[in-house]
């Protein structure tokens, strides 16, 4: 667990928005990179950011958003036999 880290900071207007800017040392505490993406909430009096975590390449993820084009009508021949490959 991380301990507790405080640091001051102030809202600048940007164009349309305003920004906070992050402290180097949090920065490289949280590991976090560029365009990093947040959730932004509020908590009572306070706004509270949490970033993003990136969702892994998994088989699972991949097969939940397959779209199976039609394509394919008929078993793929892979080839030969090799090595302790077996038949089926």
């Amino acid at each position: 667990m991380i301990k507790e880290v405080k640091g001051n900071t102030k809202l600048e207007h940007y164009g349309d928005s305003f920004i906070a800017r992050i402290p180097d040392n949090i920065i490289d505490l949280l590991v976090l990179e560029n365009n990093q993406k947040f959730l932004i909430s509020i908590q009572g009096e306070s706004i509270v950011l949490a970033p993003e975590v990136k969702q892994l390449n998994t088989f699972s993820n991949w097969e939940d958003n397959w779209e199976d084009n039609g394509i394919r009508h008929k078993e793929l021949d892979w080839g030969e036999i090799k090595g302790n490959e077996g038949k089926y």
